[in-house]
């Protein structure tokens, strides 16, 4: 039995020194945060503690779903890299996700942290990578793309697509789960235009691809909630949402996977 821990919308900030002056990065900055108190010292601990609670309670591997910082600069990743280092988890047991708001400061973001500050978690985090446990094969999935600040949608690459296809096989030759882990949920958006400008553009053509082999499972952040979803027609559970790290405590879910079944850990503490 292999258990997963899961934390997700991290939104660090780095220290006040180190940002940008001017009415415009402090007007993205506040649009970004969406009301949240800009304080770095209190994300950083809240993060820390997440962690802390995680390491209390135990896992074999953690997944962090995306909007690791609030816009993806050099300094909210190396910010990310310190809190990570002195929670004192081997690297090998972690796997960062990109979200939306980890690239608004360059497309290249997210590549230039895993081979700058977050290089210790690159081979448990890069597009392509694939972490076998015991009991599941476990796949990061970039659903970041390339927009404006303004925008919060996802879409994931038809190569992509292609290396999520190769891990859910290889599961299932394994005869264990697939757990795959994302910013987005795999999920449309019923509003139209709230799906352009918030949801997963290519939810459809991720559906034949997660649908192929029956034990596969999707852990995402970006609504900000603890939910579990079940794709259409099924009867039981194989999405799961986690709450924002940033907006207090109780963010933390965990998994227990065995017979090729992902079911959530109840956690009396919150």
């Amino acid at each position: 039995m292999s258990v997963i821990a899961h934390l997700s919308d991290v939104h660090l900030l780095e220290p006040a020194t180190h940002r940008g002056a001017g009415l415009g990065p402090i007007v993205r900055r506040g649009y970004l945060s969406l009301g949240r108190v800009v304080d770095e010292g209190a994300r950083r601990r809240s993060f820390a503690e997440a962690l802390r609670h995680a390491v209390t309670l135990g896992f074999d591997h953690l997944v962090v779903t995306g909007d690791l910082t609030e816009e993806g600069t050099l300094a909210q990743f190396e910010v990310l890299a310190e809190v990570l280092v002195d929670g004192g988890i081997d690297p090998a047991r972690v796997t960062l996700l990109p979200g939306n708001h980890d690239v608004y400061s360059s497309a290249s973001a997210w590549l230039d942290a895993l081979a700058g500050p977050l290089r210790p978690y690159a081979r448990t985090s890069s597009p392509g990578a694939v972490i076998e446990l015991a009991d599941v094969v476990l796949a990061p999935v970039s659903t970041t793309r390339v927009q404006r600040w303004w925008r919060s949608a996802g879409e994931v690459s038809t190569p992509e697509r292609r290396s999520i296809g190769l891990a859910v096989q290889a599961a299932a030759r394994r005869g264990v789960a697939a757990v795959l882990a994302q910013h987005h949920p795999p999920t449309k958006v019923h509003r139209a235009a709230w799906h352009w400008f918030d949801g997963l553009l290519d939810h459809a053509a991720m559906h034949p691809v997660l649908r192929a082999v029956e034990h596969t499972y999707v852990l995402h952040g970006h609504l900000h909630q603890r939910r579990d979803d079940r794709f259409e027609g099924e009867d039981r559970a194989h999405i799961f949402g986690a709450a924002a790290v940033v907006e207090g405590p109780g963010a933390l879910r965990r998994y227990r996977v065995a017979d090729q079944a992902l079911t959530p850990i109840d956690d009396p503490t919150g």
